[in-house]
């Protein structure tokens, strides 16, 4: 890979680590817990992170403007290893981009606020690593 943006490739996993941040801190501090919102910063930390990858491997015409983690994730499939589950974590994430905006159009339990943290804590992990391998001068 030829010049990587390594520090725009950061900017992106520092904004998706916040989001991260933000739904882990309203799952342990607030009652009842806003799950919308919890879900909603979720997801938007899945996409800020394969975005990230995206910026990392050089993205034709400046980062998309899209937020169907799918359509990213197939953006950066040639160049990078993706685990097939994170296939399956962008078809349960996806509501919570756009859905959550509107009241009542999910059921929602504690569970799916849980599950929607842990993907994206899978999908920021392993875009960090990318970054800092990258960073390292391993790829």
């Amino acid at each position: 890979m030829a010049n990587p943006d390594v520090e725009g490739a950061r900017e992106w996993l520092r904004i998706a680590e916040s989001d991260l941040g933000v739904a882990k801190h309203l799952l342990e501090t607030y009652y009842p817990e806003p799950l919308e919102i919890i879900c909603f910063h979720s997801q938007q930390a899945a996409e800020k992170s394969v975005k990230a990858v995206i910026v990392l491997n050089g993205c034709q015409g400046g980062i998309p403007r899209k937020h169907d983690l799918f359509i990213l994730l197939n953006q950066i499939k040639n160049q990078v290893p993706i685990e097939e589950k994170f296939y399956d974590y962008s078809d349960v994430l996806a509501p919570y981009s756009i859905t959550m905006r509107y009241p009542h159009e999910l059921f929602l339990e504690k569970r799916h606020a849980r599950e929607a943290i842990r993907m994206a804590s899978e999908i920021y992990s392993w875009a960090k690593g990318l970054v800092d391998s990258s960073d390292a001068g391993i790829n």
